[in-house]
């Protein structure tokens, strides 16, 4: 149910209250605002202001110590408390260890007690908020869903309740992540009583991240990563995200962070050169490993068609990394990768070890792909619909589009292929606001997907309707995204594609 929030979960809630970079990295200021919501002094502001500088150069052991040394100086503050349960989270987020996880409850019931006992002192209430989102966020990343859903319903009233301009960011997050339920989980986003819409909340997340208050940094990157899941980039966050992590050039989780969302736009390069910064702040002294940076640079490398360089760098993630997330595809994308290279030995074994680990649109797809991919070598076709859909991902239109339309014309190869080629050429056409085009290579994928479980079909009636959105034909508009909604199939990516139609109807107020 809160599964749009589970992207948020790496990111948003770990940055919260960042100091702001005026001084730069090296003499970091808490903004007047946060200070007066954390109830700081200006030695204490000192305090948190350098160890969440630490925190976000992912030095977590002396970010942690100096969160000790300020509930030493501070004891009548939640600052403390709040900073060294945000750092747990962080971590447990970063390993998904259960133990790590165990050691964020802890603090987490910590901080919520401390809070709580504060009544109405400055950043006591907002303190429990962001604690009970915490704890949601958590839950849902170990996949405890119903613990998840409830301490998410507590979050969005702590949040509803509050005024300050802090309370934009939590409401916000509650809104787009009611307005995005899909429909496997709508009975239990009655239960828990969540209302709203996506637009709602990408505008109060908007109006969060340009508040000089605590959470603005949080608003931020929760605004780009919602906006990146269900609103096609439209609100222009990308550029916005990387500019913060410009900021603090310190930081390996913002540039990681950068490097991810300009991978969702389509900018592979400018993603790799922010990533192999990221990966040059990870050879500091003290700083802890991320370990998903490995998965997005080789991702990057994949997109540029770099294959050999992209392989060992997935591999490695996909063998060393002890959690689940992007473990699937990161497998199924270096075997692709060693097969682009010759070597299908070594293919053959990664595809053997993909395993769908989550109940995610991605890790369904990778199993169901890699099990297909094991039946035979790659066919020219198929290695060209590789390379065309790295170039499409790598925002190489013209190139993607000159490897793909011979795919698409010939009636010797499998429908599927065909399929894919043409759903492939249509988005490259509607990034070149070429409409007609577009338009042309949709109808053929869906109108001969080939296989009717693969995304082709059903997403390319959903582009469709985009189409026509653009044009201002919202009728039509309409039309196709309704006849999405009626196709119940549970094609890859479903339930993705089923909450941008919900999204995509809510923005043209149908």
């Amino acid at each position: 149910m809160i599964r749009p929030l589970l992207v948020l979960a790496f990111a948003a809630a770990s940055v919260s209250a960042q100091p702001t970079p005026g001084g730069g990295a090296d003499a970091p200021a808490l903004s007047p605002a946060a200070q007066q919501a954390l109830g700081l002094s200006d030695a204490g502001a000192a305090l948190y202001a350098r160890a969440y500088a630490d925190a976000l150069a992912f030095r977590l052991d002396d970010a942690r110590a100096g969160f000790r040394r300020l509930g030493a100086s501070e004891p009548e503050s939640a600052a403390a408390a709040y900073g060294l349960e945000s750092v747990a989270l962080w971590e447990a987020l970063v390993t998904e260890e259960d133990a790590v996880f165990d050691r964020f409850y802890a603090l987490n019931d910590s901080l919520t007690a401390r809070a709580e006992a504060l009544g109405d002192a400055p950043g006591a209430r907002l303190a429990v908020a962001a604690a009970k989102l915490h704890r949601a966020l958590a839950f849902g990343r170990q996949e405890r869903y119903t613990r998840a859903g409830n301490s998410f319903r507590e979050a969005c009233g702590q949040f509803r309740d509050l005024t300050e301009a802090d309370a934009l960011y939590g409401q916000g997050v509650c809104e787009v992540a009611a307005g995005s339920v899909p429909r496997t989980y709508r009975w239990l986003a009655r239960l828990f009583g969540f209302t709203g819409s996506v637009s709602g909340g990408l505008d109060k997340l908007d109006r969060a991240a340009r508040a000089d208050a605590m959470l603005a940094v949080d608003a931020t990157v929760a605004l780009a990563i919602s906006d990146a899941t269900l609103n096609e980039r439209r609100a222009g966050s990308v550029d916005r995200l990387v500019a913060l992590a410009d900021a603090w050039p310190e930081s390996p989780v913002l540039a990681y962070l950068a490097g991810y969302h300009l991978l969702l736009d389509r900018r592979a390069d400018e993603a790799e050169a922010v990533l192999r910064r990221a990966e040059s702040s990870l050879q500091g002294e003290g700083v802890t490993p991320v370990p998903f940076l490995d998965a997005h640079l080789g991702t990057a490398l994949f997109r540029q068609r770099e294959f050999e360089a992209a392989a060992p760098i997935l591999e490695r993630y996909a063998r060393t990394f002890r959690g689940r997330a992007l473990v699937a595809q990161s497998t199924l994308y270096a075997g692709i990768a060693y097969e682009m290279t010759g070597d299908r030995r070594r293919a053959e074994a990664l595809y053997r070890r993909v395993r769908a680990g989550r109940d995610y649109d991605v890790d369904l797809w990778a199993e169901r792909d890699a099990e297909s991919r094991l039946d035979a070598p790659m066919t020219d076709a198929q290695r060209a619909l590789v390379v065309g859909g790295a170039a499409f991902d790598a925002g190489d239109y013209e190139e993607a589009v000159r490897v793909l339309q011979p795919i698409v014309t010939d009636s010797s190869l499998p429908e599927a292929d065909r399929a894919e080629a043409a759903y492939r050429t249509g988005r490259a056409r509607q990034a070149q606001e070429d409409w007609d085009e577009a338009l042309r290579h949709f109808r053929l994928a869906a109108d001969s997907p080939g296989d009717p479980l693969a995304r082709w079909g059903p997403w390319s009636v959903y582009h469709m309707g985009e189409v026509f959105e653009a044009t201002g034909d919202l009728d039509e508009a309409e039309r196709h995204y309704e006849r999405v909604l009626e196709n119940e199939t549970e094609f890859d990516y479903n339930k993705s594609l089923e909450q941008r139609t919900r999204a995509a109807l809510e923005r043209i107020g149908r």
